[in-house]
């Protein structure tokens, strides 16, 4: 198997030392000041009032009252964060809680995040969950590392009886992911970034519900509330791509047009939402493989066709469509083929066919 998983109870949390520091950086360690974790009942009531928790009630509004929900817990701000809103916001709502923390075994100090996530846990008087993986060193680490994530995550919850996962990602996470897919050549659907509710294969439901606030707030959150959290120093690596465009391009970004992740988020969303649509009606474009009359199809918009045609295979690149879609809606009646992805498109005076691979 991937992954190993166990159940740690609250109180069986052993302490990994009692201060914390966040302005400067003590053991990976960050807090506003020489402090241990506040009181419970002031942190709750400070992040009960806070913008993000209005933002986590919504987004739970469909979840059964009496359910069972886990936070992946990394020990970071952002997750940090959202632990400490999900408790504030599940205690009201009568919804069960449990952390759940993955040790990727990538870094020596990774054990120390998890030591802070059950500590965390203990604190919020929650059950965790400590999950190991190993994807393994090299080329396509972070792909690895993501779906043993995702499959520990998921193990983790059946086992808890959970039906929904949280996720911490937030607009800056979500603009990063837009960025680098649209670097790509991604469809609308895709350039619109992380879907903020998906069903995974198990069942259980992956939420992201704070895509829409930034990351300046959770931590903020945290400062206000004087909750300490971790830093991972290899979110700085430049050497990775999100790391280069954290670095690099959403300063500039946000020098621009401040708020500029929250406000692409919230394009992303529609983005989304546009690419379902335009996904829909491509299936009644092209249906089955041709021939198609060429003079029907030129009176559909270039996007559209685009997308038709790459529902017969995903993987078929821009140029490849751009080429044969253009082709489709010139006036040349002289016969050509054109290859897209697997399959080839053969565009004739009249008629449009698709020769398939298989």
């Amino acid at each position: 198997m991937a992954c190993a998983y166990q159940c740690v109870a609250a109180d069986e949390v052993r302490s990994i030392g009692g201060h914390f520091a966040r302005s400067t950086n003590i053991a990976g360690v960050t807090s506003v000041q020489q402090t241990e974790f506040p009181p419970l009942a002031e942190a709750l009531l400070k992040a009960s009032r806070h913008k993000c928790a209005a933002a986590l009630t919504k987004s739970l509004k469909a979840i059964p009252r009496g359910s069972t929900m886990c936070v992946a817990a990394s020990g970071g701000a952002d997750s940090t964060a959202l632990a400490l809103l999900s408790k504030a916001v599940l205690r009201r709502g009568q919804w069960n809680l449990c952390l759940a923390t993955v040790n990727h075994n990538l870094r020596d100090a990774a054990t120390l995040d998890t030591d802070f996530a059950q500590r965390l846990a203990k604190w919020l008087d929650v059950p965790c969950h400590v999950l190991q993986v190993h994807p393994g060193a090299g080329a396509g680490v972070a792909d690895r590392a993501r779906k043993h994530r995702y499959d520990a995550l998921n193990q983790a919850a059946l086992k808890a009886g959970a039906i929904v996962i949280l996720t911490a990602h937030h607009a800056q996470d979500q603009l990063e992911t837009m960025l680098l897919r649209l670097a790509r050549g991604a469809g609308p659907k895709a350039i619109g970034g992380m879907r903020a509710r998906r069903t995974l294969k198990s069942g259980v439901i992956l939420l992201r519900p704070l895509l829409e606030q930034s990351r300046e707030e959770l931590r903020a959150l945290l400062t206000h509330a004087n909750v300490p959290w971790r830093e991972d120093p290899t979110n700085a690596d430049e050497t990775k791509p999100r790391a280069r465009i954290r670095a690099k391009i959403l300063p500039v970004l946000e020098s621009v047009h401040k708020g500029a992740a929250v406000r692409a988020s919230r394009v992303g969303r529609r983005l989304r939402e546009s690419g379902r649509l335009l996904q829909k009606t491509a299936q009644n474009v092209l249906v089955g493989v041709g021939p198609w009359p060429r003079e029907v199809l030129r009176a559909h918009g270039p996007a559209l066709l685009a997308t038709a045609l790459k529902r017969f295979d995903a993987k078929a690149n821009e140029r490849e469509l751009e080429a044969a879609v253009s082709a489709i809606r010139d006036r040349v009646s002289k016969p050509r083929v054109f290859q897209v992805g697997k399959n080839s498109v053969r565009v004739r005076a009249r008629q449009v066919l698709l020769v398939t691979s298989h």
